[in-house]
C-alpha cells in the first residue's frame, strides 16, 4: 500500500512540476514566480524566505522546500534596474533526493503612459542528486522470498547518482492603477533553453518548457484591502490553478501596520480537486509573516490520513530611499 502511494505521488510530481518548486504562497517570492516581477515593490532592497513541508504521512518521508533570496535596486544614469540572487533546495527524504538551484535574476522597468511594464531574465545552475543504494529495481526482486533484496545487483549501468545543468527563464509583467484599484499581471516561461534533465547517462531527454500566468489586484474597502490572486501553470498537457483572495486590515500602530487572512484553492491534474488552504499573516515594521496550511482533497488523500502541508513565508522590504518631500532653504533665515 505504501509503495503504491509513493509511486503515485512521484508520478504526480513528475507530470506536473518535474523538479520545479511550487509554493502555495506563490506571491511572496518574486524571483520564483516570475523574473519580470522582481523589483516591483517600490523599495531599494527586498529579501524573502520560504519553507514548505508536505506529504510527511507517506512512509514518513516528507518533501521539504527551502528558498532564500533577495534583490537590490541600482541606478545608472536615468535608468533603474534590479539584480537579485536566490538559493532553492527541494529535498525528498524517501530516496535522499535533493534538488538545489543557484539563481541570478535581472529585471528592468519601463513606463508607457499609465502602464508600468517590467521584463526580467533569470539564469541558474541546477544540481540533482539521489541515493541509489537505498532504492530497489526490478532485477532485485527475490521471487522465493517474495520481496526486494537490496543485496542483489540491480543490473543498472546507465544511471547516474547526480546531474548538473544550466536553466534559463524569462518573464514580463504589466501593472496599472484604475482609480483606487491597482491591477498587476504577468507571464513567464521557464526552461527556455530546454536543458537535459535525466539521471540516465545514455538517454537523451530535455525539460519541457513551463508557462506561468499570474494576476493580482488591490481593492480598498474602508480600512480593509481585498487582494484577489490567481496563478496558472502549464507544461505539455498538465495544468495547475491556484486562486483565492486575502483580506488585509490596516491599523494605526506604527509597528504592527496590518494583518491579513484569506482562503486559496488549488485545482490539479486533469481538472481534479487538489487542496484548499487558509492563510494568515501580519506586517511588523518592514517584515511580513505568512502561514498557510494545505488540506488535501485529491484521491491520493483517501489512502493516507491527515494529508496536509504547512508553509511559512517571511518577506523583508526596506523602506524606500526616494525623497517624497523636498525642503528648500530660505535665504532670509
Amino acid at each position: 500500500m505504501k509503495f503504491g502511494l509513493i509511486l503515485t505521488f512521484l508520478l504526480m510530481m513528475i507530470q506536473v512540476f518535474g523538479q520545479d518548486v511550487h509554493l502555495s504562497q506563490f506571491y511572496t517570492n518574486d524571483q520564483l514566480l516570475n523574473p519580470g516581477r522582481m523589483g516591483n515593490h517600490g523599495s531599494d532592497v527586498r529579501g524573502y524566505l520560504n519553507y514548505r513541508n508536505q506529504w510527511r504521512q507517506i512512509n514518513n518521508s516528507p518533501l521539504a522546500t527551502y528558498s532564500v533570496g533577495g534583490d537590490k535596486l541600482f541606478h545608472y544614469d536615468q535608468h533603474d534596474f534590479n539584480v537579485g540572487a536566490m538559493i532553492v533546495s527541494d529535498q525528498f527524504s524517501g530516496f535522499n533526493t535533493v534538488t538545489n538551484k543557484f539563481i541570478l535574476t535581472g529585471s528592468y522597468p519601463y513606463s508607457l503612459g499609465l502602464n508600468k511594464l517590467r521584463g526580467g531574465v533569470q539564469v541558474g545552475v541546477v544540481t540533482n542528486s539521489t541515493d541509489l543504494s537505498i532504492q530497489t529495481f526490478p532485477n532485485q526482486w527475490n521471487y522465493p522470498a517474495g520481496e526486494f533484496d537490496p543485496n542483489i545487483p540491480n543490473g543498472e549501468v546507465n544511471i547516474r547518482p547526480s546531474q548538473t545543468y544550466l536553466d534559463l527563464n524569462i518573464g514580463a509583467t504589466w501593472a496599472r492603477q484604475f482609480g483606487q484599484i491597482q491591477v498587476e499581471s504577468g507571464i513567464a516561461v521557464n526552461h527556455v533553453n530546454r536543458p537535459k534533465d535525466t539521471y540516465f547517462s545514455s538517454v537523451f531527454e530535455r525539460r519541457k518548457m513551463r508557462g506561468v500566468f499570474h494576476a493580482t489586484g488591490l481593492v480598498p474597502l474602508n480600512g480593509f484591502q481585498l487582494e484577489p490572486k490567481i496563478q496558472w501553470m502549464w507544461t505539455t498537457k498538465a495544468n495547475d490553478y491556484l486562486f483565492g483572495s486575502l483580506l488585509r486590515k490596516f491599523t494605526v500602530d506604527k509597528n504592527f501596520t496590518s494583518f491579513f487572512g484569506g482562503l486559496m484553492y488549488r485545482h490539479g491534474i486533469n481538472r481534479t480537486f487538489d487542496a484548499v488552504y487558509p492563510i494568515v499573516g501580519l506586517v511588523y515594521k518592514q517584515f511580513e509573516f505568512g502561514l498557510s496550511y494545505d488540506v488535501n482533497l485529491s484521491t491520493l488523500s483517501s489512502g493516507v490520513k491527515r494529508v496536509k502541508s504547512a508553509e511559512f513565508s517571511l518577506v523583508y522590504t526596506m523602506a524606500p530611499s526616494t525623497v517624497k518631500y523636498k525642503i528648500l532653504p530660505c535665504d532670509r533665515y
